[in-house]
């Protein structure tokens, strides 16, 4: 998906850095935030899938610091669908 919120060179198959779209973002063919909008999930699954994506690619922090995260969203996903599903 192209748009202006992020650069890409001139034949569009390699996305540039910028604030809005950082390094440990750009792995694969996919950005990350186009899969989420285009699955439409939620902000706690989308979090999931972030977090898993630029697990070990982000400069100052470790690849289980991440791993850490997505399971923290994991576990208040399952909160909230077990709360909703009790009502």
């Amino acid at each position: 998906m192209t748009n202006n919120v992020y650069d890409r060179d001139q034949d569009e198959s390699i996305v540039t850095f910028s604030k809005t779209n950082p390094k440990h973002y750009q792995h694969g063919r996919i950005q990350v935030w186009d899969f989420i909008v285009d699955q439409q999930l939620d902000f706690l699954a989308g979090n999931v899938i972030k977090y898993i994506c630029r697990a070990g690619h982000k400069n100052h922090e470790s690849e289980l610091d991440d791993w850490l995260k997505a399971k923290a969203y994991v576990e208040r996903k399952i909160q909230q669908l077990s709360h909703e599903r009790n009502r």
